[in-house]
């Protein structure tokens, strides 16, 4: 999937298939009737000049629903991996979130 994303002033054309994905929800093996799949791909994508930005992918196997792409910012990036039992090397080490995952707590919604 092709799209524009504007961040202020700054302007990224992201592609599903060239851009890096960090994380990929799984699909299903085979189409059934009556039920639907749906998921979030977290993608990363680099410009020319080395600015980093991640974004969200929302999908769904319903043919009538419209793929989505997210805009997410470095922190909610991380808590997503986190969220799904992921480390990424990519984010600062000096963050809050880091710190209390150090110290034992496991998810977003125990601090």
């Amino acid at each position: 999937m092709k799209t524009t994303l504007f961040n202020g002033s700054r302007r990224a054309e992201i592609d599903t298939q060239f851009d890096e994905c960090l994380y990929a929800a799984p699909r299903p093996q085979k189409r059934s009737n009556g039920f639907q799949h749906q998921g979030k791909d977290l993608y990363i994508h680099t410009d020319p000049e080395k600015r980093i930005t991640y974004y969200l992918h929302l999908w769904s196997t319903d043919r009538t629903v419209k793929d989505k792409i997210m805009p997410v910012s470095p922190a909610t990036a991380e808590r997503f991996l986190r969220g799904k039992g992921l480390v990424c090397n990519l984010f600062p080490k000096n963050d809050p979130i880091a710190t209390l995952y150090r110290w034992g707590y496991g998810i977003a919604e125990e601090f």
